[in-house]
């Protein structure tokens, strides 16, 4: 991806591994869109981060994820977690 991309989407994950897939796929699929996409896993206890780390392989600079400790509803707000992310501790780019 080159320089900054047209939006954002930002995809808030709690145990959501089972939806992941499709979700993210969807997101980073769009037609002609300049779009990056954040996954923000608010200390999922299940597969989530399994998952991500295949799809990071997958979709690469496009798919960005960021694993926290549980901090509830508020945890994908921009307050908590800005859109550079990858300035964010915690947070990496696909491969």
């Amino acid at each position: 991806m080159s320089g900054a991309p047209a939006f954002s989407i930002v995809i808030p994950a709690y145990n959501y591994a089972h939806f992941l897939r499709r979700a993210v796929t969807s997101a980073c699929t769009q037609d002609g869109a300049d779009v990056e996409v954040l996954v923000v896993d608010d200390g999922s206890t299940d597969d989530t981060p399994a998952v991500m780390d295949k799809l990071s392989a997958e979709f690469g600079e496009r798919l960005t994820y960021h694993r926290q400790p549980n901090q509830g509803p508020a945890a994908p707000s921009p307050a908590i977690w800005p859109a550079t992310a990858s300035a964010s501790a915690g947070s990496r780019r696909g491969r």
